[in-house]
Formats: structure tokens, C-alpha cells, sequence
């Protein structure tokens, strides 16, 4: 009896005081739980870098317009919108595809959550209006339908009527509806449970009925299993959710049904079928698994939860703790190449593997499960938000020398820009936990923690990376076992805990190759002062099984080295584009050279007041700085490093280099030969030579050379030389594989030479740079000694880049 109270104080714990009160059953509590976290709003971040990320979070969400995030809500269902919608994934985005819906689901969530760390009245004024204007479009609909997607009524009505086909992201040509539904439905679950906002409950309610009467219901086991197969989020969760708050066993066996047996099957039986799966779409479903495991006691689902996060871990995650790249698990003998993709992990991953690791920790209480999130939270999480607005990124790529582009604040609204609403609003979400009379301290945070149920409350302190210390300062006192973590990463032995001044003694388990916990059972009187020192221990790590990379990790800090701009300007790092990608040549970012043991033992750490640590090779003058990798935001960033082994191995591979962008010396010399004139590409002088004008263009670096580009119609020009009485060429060096909207037309003196199409990677072309020879038609140079040569990007479209410019005889 005893367990099946905790365990009930298990789900009561994630409900704000106000939601505790709420009418309805419970899931029956099950065996298994050994933590249970604390609510959002009994921890408050009280400094630091942290509070810096919640508070733009806090003020940005304040200034989305839930009417406009309502728009589709209204238009769906017949109502004139009281504003129009968001752009992009909120409207338009690969011609017809639209994800209009889902940014409202995340923004319930985000602003329920922030509610509760910050107690912000505004917010529930601005959530109680959103869910007042979801109710008025589902009531006009009658039947408790409340959809955003175009269209989605009669999407549904062929789904039932097994009229479907189904793909990963498209139902019938529509764009993951049930996915959107899933994240509005999540939205409402936590409007109603943090918030107390009665309404959210009626609309969740009706909703799941509507789609379990009218979808499920109609759909045999083959059916169902067929609708499964396009990214549906947590679905099966969110039907959990509303059999928690009703007590009624239809929305558990509608749950039921919602479990992908693609996923849930193998992985139960122990099997790995994960390489070459979209990450994103399997992960919530995990959750969703653990989440029905609780409520009807079947192993399995938690089985194959348990062995996913394993494998994840084990197969998938970069040094910062995210995992993929491209969106897609891939083999392990693919991180050579992959580690040199513009992609990279993905931020909804990280943010949806944190909603596991909190689920799967709260029923083992394994310290693995504060590990792993822990090193997702300080160098993924951390990293993915800009430092002016708040926004936060899509892709966080892992190549040496590349950056991070987030999102424009108004004009993309991608899926990592909703999972970015809600992350800041819980980042101290696992900082501690309990367990009948013992409290868990997790991870140096500076925060206040209320334990309510048992009167008791501290203030930790800390500038953790900064310092390597924490004081825990007792606030309300009381009979507790404090358990502090005694982290992996620090150097064994080294952490000393002092009660009031005083040394704690204590045995740190031998053989763990994890962390583990420092007990102290007393009674806490208000002021006891706990401290906190430690020493982190430096690692310098593979990729994989792979010497050729390495990355540095200090404590749990992954460090990096800032890298030269390379004509990357302050608009590259701001965009609806979700992938950077202006790379540079690997020749251009630092390689370590030596064993990795020499590598380790040439960093040491500066006395800097911020972490830096110094890589300063033996008989070098000069120092590397390395700075925790979540800090460089506006920045080029180095977080795996080429390595070799002896400096010939370095030499020989900068030649290779070389010889692998130069042109050929036949190509070269024939060139010259016909030389007429020639511009130096994104060189002051040589285009201040050639009367250069432009509007929009910018210039950048890739594979040691300078190119220019311009966008969205812009242009660039150039007065060139030519020959009056010969027939004349313009050779033109571009990039193989660029791709994306690149038309553009090259003009001279006005008149289209021709028109270039650089939307997919040129065939056929070898060399990563080439050069593209056009004649020019002889009327236009006859009896002139220059022209003017205008490179023009069609509407949306980017001109470019060029990396070298030429007028040549003909041959």
C-alpha cells in the first residue's frame, strides 16, 4: 500500500497546486518507480546562462499573436480570422505542403510551462484567450473536430473510409495531420494541468473523442498500422493523457490501438532495426510507450522504451549529446562522412530524447538517465539559442569550421522553432528529484527548490563551468537524506563536501563507470550550508572508433575552438533557411597533430574568469583557446578536430588539398593564354578596378577561395575588358554541388548571355570548383573594348557565388 501512495505522488508531482484538485481518475499507479521530479513551479533558475535563455523565451513568447497562430484554427472551421497566419511552416512551404497548426500545440505547452517557472500572470491571460478562441472554432464545428491543417476534415473522412496512402510526413498529400493534432492536444494537457484552465480540459476531451469515434474506430489493426506510418508525435501518450483525466477505459484502449509495431516489436524483442529511420518521428513515440506501460502494465512497450534509449546512446549521439544527422539514424561506420555534413543533429531530437530520458528516470532512477541529459542539456540544449532574441536552431552541424543558423523570429516557425518554445521553460526540470524521505540533487544549477510536501527548501549556488564548485544552502529545514551526485566527469577522489565547514566523509564506489550519489541523512536546520568542490577531468576522445577526429571534453562542458568568420556576416546566422551552408575547406580550421595522449597532455586551463582551456603543443609559441562549445553562437565553431599523427602526415594532406580545388595546369595555362581580363573575386581593390556595383550580394569563403553571391534578385556587375575584333568567351568558376533556388542570368551590357541553373549539383563534374566557358555572341563586343557582365538572380533566387571571373579570346 505504501509503494501504490508514492507511486500515486508520482503523477501528482507534475501538477501545479491549483491542477491538483482535478476531478477524475487516475491511471492505476504501477511497481517500478524510484524518482519522482519536482513541479516546474517549485524550482525557479535563479542566474547564469540559464535564466538569460528563459527570460528571451519568456519575453518572445509574449509576442506571438494567438490570433494569427488561430488563423487556420478559424479559417478550417468557417470563422473570418481575427488576423492572418504566420508564413512558412505556419502557412506555406514546398509549394502546397503546410504544417499550419503546430506551432499553436508547442506554444500551449511552452507558455503552461513558463508559467509555472515564472508565475507570469500575463502568460495565463494570453493562454486562457488562445483556448477561449480553439473552443469557438471547434464549436462551430459541431462535433468536436478542431484542426488547422487545409482541408484535414475530408483528409479524416478518407483516412475512415480506408480511401488513404500514407508516407513519412504525407497522409493523402497532407502534411502529418495527426502529428499536428498531437501537438495541440499536448498543448491542452498542459494548459489545463499546470495551469488549472478548465477549458483546455472540455476542448482536449472532445477532440480525442471526435478522432477516436470517427479515425480509430472505423480502422481495422492493418488500417490503423498503415495511418501509423507518417510522423505522428506522441499519440498514444496524449490518449493516455485523457484517460488520466477521465477514468474512462475507451481513451486506453484508443491508445492501444496508436502504438507503431514497426517500432514497438523489434525493439521489445530486443532487436536494433533503427539505422535508416527518420529520428525524429520515433523518438515521441517512445515516450508514448512508457507512457501506456504506466497506465495498463505492459512490458513491453517499456522494454522496447528502455533498449531504444540504449541504443540511441550507445549508436546515434554526437559528443554534444545529439543524435542523427539529416534527420536520419545512420550506421556507424557512416561517421566519417557524416561528421562533414552541413545537417547534423537535429534540436527537436535532443528536446524529444529529454522527454524519455525524464520518463524512463522516473521509473529506474538510473544516473545514466542524469548523465546522458545532463551533457544534451549544457552543450546541445544550451547551444541552440541565440543570444539576442531567443530563437533556436534547426540543425547543429558536428563539421569543423561551420555554424549555426537560427531562426527568424516571424518568418519560418519550423518544427525545432516549436520544441525551442517549450525547452527554456524547463531546463532546471531535472536538476533534482525525490523518493520517500530522500532528495536528489542532480546537476549544479543556480536555483531555489520548494519540497512542499515536506516543508523543506534550498538555494543552490553556483557559476558552474566557470568555477568548479556549488553550495547548497538549506532555506526550510527538516529530517531528509540529501543525496548529492558525484558526477562521472570529475577527477576520482577529487570532490570534497564540507556540512557547515566541516568535512563530510564519504566512499565512492569502486568500478562505476557512472555517477553516483553522496548520502547524508540529518536533520537540516534553516542556514546549514552544504559545499562543494571538485576537480573536472580533461578528455580527449575519438569519434567512434575513428582516430582521424576528436573532440575535447572538459568535465561536462564539450569545448571548442572559435573559428575565423570567413565572410560570414551577421544576416548568415538569422534565416528561415534552416542549414548553414557556407562551409570552408577543412584546410582552413585546425588540425591536431600527434597521439591523443600528446594531444591531452598539451591543454591545460587559463586563468580566464569564463572556462577556457589552452592547447599549446610542445615547442609551440602560440596557444589554442577552446571555450565550451554552447557558447559560440554568432561564431564559426571547431568541436571535432582532424587529427594526424606526425606533422608530415598534416603537410601532405594540405598538398592534397590544394591539388584536389586547383585547376588543372593544362586548364590553367591555356586560360592565360587568353586572358583579357580577369576579376579577383571578393578582392577590394580588383573590384574597385572593375567599377563593381551590387544590391544584396555578400561574399564568403569555401575551400580557401573568396566567391560572391546575391539573393532574392539582387545582382552584382562588373566593366570588364574585351577585344574589339575578336570573338570573346566569359569563363566562370562556380561550386559543384551547389543546390537550392539558384537561377539566375548573366548578362552582358544588358542583353542575356544565358540563363544558369544551379538548383541540383552540376553531373559530370569531378573537381569540387569548375569552370563554365560561354561564347559571347560577337555583337555584343564588336567595336567595343569593354562590356559590362551582370550576374542576376531571379525573384527568390540566389545569383552565385562565382569564385573567379574571366573574359578570354575564343578559342
Amino acid at each position: 500500500m505504501r509503494q501504490k501512495i508514492l507511486l500515486l505522488l508520482l503523477f501528482l508531482t507534475h501538477l501545479s497546486p491549483s491542477a491538483q484538485e482535478m476531478p477524475g481518475r487516475l491511471a492505476k499507479p504501477l511497481e517500478g518507480s524510484r524518482a519522482e521530479l519536482f513541479p516546474l513551479s517549485d524550482v525557479r533558475i535563479t542566474g547564469g546562462r540559464m535564466l538569460r535563455v528563459q527570460e528571451l523565451s519568456h519575453k518572445y513568447l509574449l509576442t506571438l499573436d494567438p490570433d494569427r497562430l488561430l488563423s487556420w484554427f478559424w479559417r478550417e472551421a468557417g470563422l473570418t480570422p481575427l488576423a492572418q497566419p504566420y508564413p512558412q511552416w505556419e502557412s506555406v512551404i514546398h509549394d502546397e505542403w503546410s504544417l499550419a497548426g503546430h506551432i499553436m500545440g508547442f506554444y500551449l505547452s511552452g507558455m503552461a510551462m513558463m508559467y509555472q517557472s515564472t508565475g507570469d500572470p500575463a502568460i495565463l491571460e494570453r493562454l486562457r484567450y488562445s483556448i477561449q478562441g480553439l473552443r469557438k472554432a471547434q464549436d462551430a464545428g459541431g462535433d468536436g473536430y478542431l484542426a488547422a491543417t487545409r482541408i484535414g476534415r475530408h483528409v479524416f473522412e478518407d483516412v475512415a473510409s480506408g480511401n488513404f496512402t500514407t508516407s513519412n510526413p504525407m497522409i493523402n498529400k497532407t502534411w502529418e495531420p495527426v502529428y499536428v493534432m498531437n501537438k495541440l492536444m499536448l498543448g491542452l494537457y498542459d494548459a489545463y494541468t499546470l495551469c488549472g484552465i478548465e477549458e483546455a480540459r472540455t476542448v482536449l476531451t472532445r477532440l480525442a473523442d471526435w478522432f477516436g469515434q470517427s479515425v480509430i474506430d472505423k480502422l481495422d489493426h492493418d488500417a490503423m498500422q498503415k495511418l501509423l506510418v507518417c510522423e505522428h508525435g506522441s499519440i498514444n501518450e496524449s490518449y493516455v493523457d485523457v484517460y488520466r483525466l477521465t477514468g474512462e477505459e475507451r481513451f486506453l484502449r484508443w491508445a492501444e490501438r496508436l502504438n507503431d509495431e514497426d517500432m514497438w516489436v523489434p525493439l521489445s524483442e530486443g532487436r536494433d532495426i533503427l539505422q535508416g529511420w527518420h529520428a525524429n518521428t520515433q523518438i515521441p513515440k517512445f515516450t508514448g510507450f512508457v507512457s501506456v506501460y504506466r497506465a495498463n502494465g505492459d512490458r513491453r512497450m517499456l522494454n522496447a522504451a528502455l533498449l531504444f534509449w540504449d541504443i540511441v546512446l550507445k549508436k546515434h549521439t554526437w559528443v554534444n549529446g545529439g543524435n542523427s544527422c539529416g534527420e536520419i539514424f545512420f550506421g556507424e561506420e557512416e561517421y566519417l562522412q557524416k561528421v562533414l555534413s552541413t545537417g547534423g543533429p537535429e534540436s527537436c531530437n535532443s528536446v524529444n530524447m529529454m522527454r524519455l530520458t525524464e520518463a524512463l528516470y522516473q521509473w529506474d532512477a538510473d544516473p545514466r538517465r542524469i548523465d546522458y541529459y545532463e551533457r544534451v542539456l549544457l552543450n546541445h540544449i544550451m547551444g541552440n539559442f541565440d543570444p539576442e532574441v531567443g530563437m533556436s536552431c534547426y540543425y547543429t552541424s558536428m563539421r569543423p569550421g561551420q555554424y549555426r543558423v537560427f531562426a527568424d523570429p516571424y518568418g519560418c516557425f519550423w518544427c525545432c522553432v516549436g520544441t525551442g518554445l517549450q525547452a527554456p521553460a524547463k531546463l532546471a526540470r531535472m536538476a533534482y528529484a525525490h523518493h520517500e524521505d530522500t532528495l536528489f540533487v542532480n546537476m549544479f544549477i543556480p536555483t531555489t527548490l520548494q519540497w512542499r510536501e515536506r516543508g523543506f527548501a534550498l538555494e543552490q549556488q553556483t557559476s558552474y563551468p566557470d568555477s568548479d564548485q556549488t553550495t547548497v544552502t538549506i532555506r526550510q529545514g527538516g529530517r531528509v537524506k540529501l543525496a548529492l551526485r558525484c558526477p562521472y566527469w570529475i577527477e576520482r577522489g577529487s570532490m570534497r563536501v564540507r556540512v557547515n565547514g566541516k568535512n563530510w566523509h564519504y566512499r565512492q564506489p569502486k568500478g562505476t563507470a557512472g555517477s553516483s550519489y553522496i548520502v547524508m541523512d540529518r536533520e537540516w536546520k534553516p542556514g546549514d550550508c552544504v559545499s562543494v568542490t571538485f576537480r573536472p577531468r580533461l578528455d580527449v576522445q575519438p569519434l567512434r572508433s575513428y582516430q582521424q577526429y576528436v573532440s575535447i571534453q572538459y568535465g561536462a562542458m564539450v569545448m571548442a575552438q572559435r573559428i575565423e568568420p570567413h565572410g560570414l556576416t551577421r544576416s548568415d546566422f538569422v534565416s528561415i533557411n534552416a542549414q548553414a551552408s557556407k562551409t570552408i575547406p577543412l584546410s582552413e580550421v585546425t588540425t591536431l597533430v600527434g597521439s591523443i595522449p600528446a594531444i591531452r597532455e598539451a591543454i591545460s586551463r587559463s586563468d580566464a574568469p569564463e572556462l577556457t582551456l589552452l592547447y599549446r603543443p610542445k615547442g609551440e609559441a602560440d596557444a589554442i583557446a577552446l571555450v565550451p562549445f554552447s557558447r559560440l553562437l554568432f561564431d564559426r565553431y571547431e568541436v571535432y578536430f582532424p587529427r594526424v599523427d606526425t606533422p608530415a602526415e598534416l603537410e601532405a594532406l594540405n598538398g592534397e588539398a590544394a591539388s584536389r580545388y586547383a585547376p588543372s595546369p593544362e586548364q590553367l595555362a591555356d586560360m592565360e593564354s587568353r586572358q583579357v581580363d580577369h576579376v579577383v573575386v571578393a578582392d577590394a581593390q580588383s573590384e574597385r578596378a572593375h567599377k563593381m556595383e551590387s544590391y544584396q550580394s555578400s561574399t564568403g569563403m569555401h575551400f580557401g577561395l573568396h566567391w560572391r553571391h546575391s539573393t532574392d534578385g539582387g545582382f552584382f556587375m562588373y566593366e570588364m575588358k574585351c577585344l574589339p575584333d575578336r570573338p570573346m568567351s566569359l569563363a566562370v568558376r562556380y561550386r559543384q554541388d551547389d543546390s537550392g533556388e539558384r537561377l539566375f542570368d548573366i548578362q552582358i551590357d544588358g542583353r542575356r548571355l544565358a540563363t544558369i541553373d544551379h538548383r541540383m549539383p552540376v553531373p559530370g563534374v569531378e573537381k569540387p570548383l569548375y569552370y563554365q566557358e560561354l561564347d559571347i555572341p560577337v555583337e555584343l563586343t564588336r567595336g567595343k573594348t569593354s562590356v559590362t557582365v551582370k550576374f542576376n538572380a531571379h525573384n527568390h533566387n540566389t545569383a552565385g557565388g562565382i569564385f573567379d571571373l574571366r573574359t578570354l579570346t575564343r578559342r
